[in-house]
């Protein structure tokens, strides 16, 4: 999250004078790439605040400058280095926005509500690799998995900047949950008759062999060290992803869309009721 230049005074001073860096990170949050800035415009306009973009962009984004000018947002064309700056990357396609936060979403609501016989999603277990993440979510919302689920530590979060852009876009498509007790949920999603599945290199069942049950909440594992151990024990099943090659393991990013993409196709389809 970055601090941005001001339109009226051109200062690159905090546009909250005063205000401490957590609560304007409570009041503002910073969207950048070409994508991600588009979902944004399509789903909620109503929570941009400012918009910054390069030359090239400023065609493309006519109906975001007119948004802005009839609600009189600031918005301005920068070049690529103050680009970079108000973007804290050099990855943001020449397209920025400062946009109110979204709203996260409880996943204690989310337990309660429960999922459908022919839903799934997807949990991570200490992966906090932003770029992971990102990349994750834009799978989920590829396959249509009704949500991320995210075990994190105490003070760790899974949405920045970066895993805004690497999602491109999906983070409006698809609710993001963190948890600080993965176990603790995976519990609750099993007394509701969810099954939960581990993917696990070391396991000697086949994802592509083993018989999922639906509703079906599939977890991934850090790269390092994988399942934790609590989160293990609560696995009704235990899956690898079998491969030809030398290599121990994959990306979790990969592991995470290979797995989402076999949830998907096992999946059983969803129940039309008569109008």
């Amino acid at each position: 999250m970055s601090q941005v230049p001001s339109k009226k005074t051109g200062s690159s001073k905090p546009p909250y004078a005063g205000s401490s860096r957590s609560s304007l990170k409570q009041r503002e949050f910073t969207v950048y790439g070409w994508n991600a800035c588009q979902r944004v415009f399509e789903t909620r306009p109503q929570d941009i605040l400012r918009v910054f973009f390069s030359q090239s962009r400023s065609h493309q984004l006519s109906k975001v400058k007119e948004w802005c000018h009839h609600r009189k947002l600031p918005y301005r064309k920068l070049d690529q280095e103050s680009l970079n700056k108000v973007a804290s990357s050099v990855h943001h396609e020449g397209t920025v926005m400062v946009v109110k936060p979204l709203k996260q979403p409880s996943v204690h609501d989310w337990v309660k509500a429960g999922l459908a016989k022919h839903q799934f999603a997807l949990a991570l277990d200490r992966v906090e690799n932003p770029h992971n993440v990102g990349a994750i979510l834009r799978s989920c919302a590829y396959f249509g998995a009704e949500g991320l689920l995210v075990g994190l530590g105490e003070n760790a979060t899974a949405v920045n900047s970066s895993t805004v852009r690497m999602a491109e876009g999906a983070l409006e498509m698809v609710p993001l949950y963190e948890c600080k007790s993965l176990p603790s949920i995976l519990r609750e999603l099993k007394a509701q008759g969810v099954f939960i599945a581990g993917a696990d290199p070391s396991s000697k069942k086949s994802l592509y062999d083993t018989k999922l049950k639906y509703p079906c909440v599939m977890v991934v594992g850090n790269e390092k060290e994988g399942l934790s151990d609590p989160v293990r024990k609560r696995c009704d099943a235990l899956v690898r992803i079998p491969g030809a090659g030398d290599m121990e393991s994959l990306n979790a990013s990969v592991a995470a869309g290979i797995l989402l993409g076999e949830l998907s196709r096992k999946a059983p389809r969803p129940t039309k009721t008569s109008s």
